[in-house]
């Protein structure tokens, strides 16, 4: 299988479970493997028929910034999740998470790699109104997902929760009580958002009682695929050690 690899990608982020490591921003460094079928994009010279690595290297960024993770094996599970469902050519993710400040004194530093295949996680795509949700991982820190919005149709997310369709048509409401939201299209157009694989990604937003709802609406003649990572406001506590 051929490969394209990202090296030595670097970022600061929260991660860690100690009261010291929720508080500010540490430097990581990500390998990235991504094994997929490179004989079309070598003959046809098209970026569309391989896998644009400043794409990827963006996505695994605002993922992890967003997240703010206690464990480094979590943030390598998300992140090859989602490469795997928002890039449909792609076979195979690796992914390695080099943390250097973990032994601080005692060590270069500490890291953890994954390795994950396409059907790793036997999602199985949940039929909505508005065409379908594929839940990727879920877990009481985050759930990431993707959505299809068939050409259209239309779906609102806001505080409430309820599935039921709103009474403008707009088809159902999404949970999201209380959350906050990281998304950017895969592919295809929907109202109101920025073109597919726009740089720079959506910016994280807040939902809270009260908000507004969020209408994804797509009016073209192709579906649309949005990739979105919900996390709770305030986040259930996990153990926190000691420091």
């Amino acid at each position: 299988m051929d490969v394209i690899r990202i090296e030595g990608l670097e970022l600061r982020c929260i991660v860690g479970v100690r009261s010291y490591e929720r508080r500010r921003e540490q430097p990581l460094r990500i390998d990235v493997r991504l094994g997929l079928d490179l004989s079309s994009a070598g003959r046809s010279g098209y970026i569309h028929d391989t896998a644009d690595y400043s794409q990827v290297a963006d996505e695994v960024t605002a993922l992890l910034r967003f997240r703010e993770y206690r464990l480094l094996e979590v943030a390598a599970e998300e992140a090859a999740a989602m490469l795997l469902a928002a890039h449909p050519a792609v076979q195979e993710v690796g992914i390695r998470l080099d943390k250097p400040q973990a032994l601080a004194g005692r060590a270069r530093g500490a890291s953890v790699e994954v390795s994950r295949t396409r059907g790793a996680y036997n999602q199985v795509p949940e039929a909505t109104p508005y065409g379908s949700r594929l839940e990727l991982l879920s877990s009481p820190e985050a759930t990431l997902e993707l959505l299809r919005i068939d050409p259209g149709k239309a779906a609102r997310w806001g505080a409430d929760s309820s599935p039921a369709p709103t009474s403008d048509g707009d088809g159902p409401t999404l949970p999201g009580a209380m959350t906050r939201r990281l998304e950017w299209l895969v592919s295809g157009q929907l109202v109101d958002l920025p073109a597919e694989h726009s740089v720079p990604l959506i910016p994280p937003a807040t939902t809270s009682e009260g908000s507004p709802p969020v209408v994804y609406r797509n009016q073209h003649d192709v579906p649309a695929l949005l990739f979105r990572c919900l996390t709770p406001i305030r986040p259930p506590s996990l153990g926190i050690a000691a420091e």
